[in-house]
C-alpha cells in the first residue's frame, strides 16, 4: 500500500487531503440532493379481480367453452392494452397533461406503467396446468389518486368487457344455430317437394308400380303364348273351314299379338330403367335423411345456445368479479428521498476518500520517521519535529469553517427533502382519517 502502513498514516492522509475530500463530498451531496428533488415520486395502486366458477355445470351451453381461461384472459388483456382504449383512458383522467409528450409517447408510457398479471395457485405440482383464479392490475403513476382511479377503471373495464364478450358470444351462437335451423328446414321442404314430384313422375318405375308391371308382364306373356297357340290351331284347321274366315281370325289374333308385344316392350323398358330411377330416388332420400340429421343436431345446439344465453343473463356461468378495489397508496414505491440523498452523500464521501487515496498512491513521498526507517531499513538518529506556524493555524480554522459551510449547505438543500417527507406523512394520515 505504498507509504500507508499504519493508522497514523491514514490520519495523515485525511489531514493532508481534507479539503479535497470535503469538496468532493459537498459536490456529490449537492448533486444527490438535486437529483433526488428532480425525481418524481411514483405511487403504485393495485386492483384485484377474481374468476368465479360457473354455478351451473353447462360446458356445452357455454358460449366460450372451446377456449381456455388463460386464452380468454389474454384476449381481455389485449383489449385493455389496445391503443384506442389507452387513449380514451389518458383523455378521461387527464394523464400526462403537464408534459409535452406526443400522443404515441403517452400511450407507450401508460402501457409501461400498467401491469396485468394472472393469479394462479402456487401449490400446483410441476407439469400440471395452472388454471388462473384471478387478475391483478397494478398502475404506477406520480399521482397517487390518479394511479388508484386508473387501476379501478381498468378493473371495471375488465369485468364489463368479459361480461359483454360472453353475452355477445352467447347471442351470436343462438342466432347462428337458429338461422341454420331455418335454412335446413327450408332445404328439407324443397327436397321433400322434389321427392314428391319425382315419385309422381316415376311412379311406374318405383315400388308397387314396378311390381304391378312385372305381374302384368307375366300375364301378357301367357296371353301371347295362347294367341300363338290359337294361330297354330287356325293354320291346322284351314282345310276344314273357309279361307276367308280363317284369315279374318288370324288378322285379329296378329293384331292382338302386336299390341301385347308393344306393351311387353314398354314394360321391359320400364324394368330396365327401374334401377337408375331407384338410384336417383335413393340419392334424394339420403339427402333428405342427411338434412334431417343436420336439423336434429342444429336444433339441439340451438337449444344449448339458448340455455347458455339464459345462464349468461342470470350470471350463472364463469365470470370475473371485483375482489379488491384499488386504494389510494400512502407511500411511494420509488423509495424515500431522504434515504436516497443520504446514500448519495455517503457515496460522495467514499469517492472523495478514494480520490485522496489514489493521489497518495501516485505520489509516494516519505513524510514520517517510521516511513523513512521502513524504506531505508536504517535507524534514524535525529527527527526534526513538525512546527506549526500561525499561518497553519489560520489554515486549520479555514478548513474547519469550510466543513461547517459544507454541512450547512447540505442541510439547506436537504431541508426540502425532509419537508416533502413530512408533508407526505401528514397527507397519508389525513387520508386515513378521511377514509375512517
Amino acid at each position: 500500500m505504498g507509504q500507508i502502513q499504519s493508522v497514523g498514516d491514514v490520519l495523515g492522509l485525511l489531514r493532508r487531503h481534507v479539503m479535497l475530500i470535503l469538496v468532493v463530498s459537498f459536490l456529490g451531496s449537492a448533486f444527490s440532493v438535486w437529483w433526488v428533488l428532480n425525481q418524481p415520486r411514483l405511487y403504485e395502486a393495485t386492483a384485484v379481480a377474481q374468476i368465479e366458477a360457473a354455478t351451473v355445470a353447462d360446458a356445452e351451453g357455454s358460449p366460450l367453452a372451446g377456449t381456455s381461461a388463460d386464452q380468454r384472459l389474454r384476449l381481455l388483456e389485449q383489449q385493455l392494452m389496445a391503443r384506442d382504449n389507452l387513449v380514451e383512458v389518458i383523455e378521461r383522467f387527464g394523464l400526462y397533461a403537464e408534459t409535452e409528450l406526443s400522443r404515441s409517447r403517452k400511450v407507450a408510457q401508460l402501457r409501461e406503467s400498467v401491469r396485468i398479471t394472472q393469479i394462479t395457485d402456487p401449490n400446483v405440482p410441476p407439469g400440471m396446468t395452472r388454471i388462473p383464479t384471478g387478475m391483478r392490475i397494478a398502475v404506477t403513476h406520480n399521482d397517487a389518486e390518479a394511479a388508484a382511479d386508473v387501476a379501478n377503471h381498468f378493473l371495471s373495464q375488465l369485468v364489463e368487457r368479459n361480461r359483454e364478450r360472453r353475452s355477445t358470444a352467447a347471442l351470436r351462437n343462438l342466432e347462428f344455430f337458429e338461422s341454420e335451423a331455418q335454412r335446413i328446414e327450408a332445404e328439407m321442404a324443397a327436397l321433400e317437394e322434389q321427392i314428391a314430384d319425382f315419385r309422381e313422375e316415376n311412379a311406374r318405375y318405383l315400388g308397387e308400380g314396378i311390381s304391378a308391371q312385372r305381374d302384368e308382364l307375366g300375364t301378357l306373356r301367357s296371353t301371347l303364348l295362347e294367341i300363338e297357340q290359337r294361330i297354330i290351331e287356325l293354320e291346322s284347321s284351314r282345310t276344314r273351314q273357309r279361307a276367308e274366315v280363317i284369315e279374318r281370325q288370324r288378322a285379329l289374333l296378329e293384331e292382338q299379338q302386336a299390341l301385347i308385344e308393344a306393351r311387353i316392350a314398354q314394360i321391359e323398358e320400364a324394368i330396365a330403367s327401374s334401377p337408375e330411377v331407384e338410384r336417383q330416388f335413393g340419392v334424394l332420400n339420403r339427402q333428405l335423411e342427411q338434412l334431417r340429421e343436420q336439423y336434429d343436431i342444429v336444433t339441439r345446439r340451438a337449444t344449448e345456445a339458448e340455455m347458455g344465453q339464459l345462464l349468461e343473463s342470470q350470471q350463472r356461468t364463469e365470470r370475473i368479479e371485483v375482489l379488491e378495489n384499488a386504494l389510494v397508496p400512502e407511500n411511494p414505491v420509488s423509495g424515500s428521498r431522504t434515504k436516497r440523498a443520504a446514500l448519495g452523500g455517503g457515496m460522495s464521501l467514499v469517492l472523495g476518500l478514494a480520490i485522496a487515496f489514489l493521489i497518495e498512491m501516485l505520489n509516494p513521498v516519505i513524510r514520517t520517521r517510521a516511513q523513512l526507517e521502513q524504506a531505508l531499513n536504517v535507524k534514524a538518529v535525529v527527527a526534526i519535529p513538525r512546527l506549526e506556524t500561525p499561518r497553519q493555524h489560520r489554515r486549520r480554522w479555514v478548513l474547519l469553517l469550510s466543513v461547517l459551510l459544507a454541512l450547512g449547505a447540505v442541510l439547506v438543500l436537504g431541508w426540502q427533502v425532509i419537508r416533502d417527507a413530512v408533508e407526505a406523512v401528514l397527507g397519508a394520515l389525513q387520508r386515513r382519517r378521511t377514509q375512517a
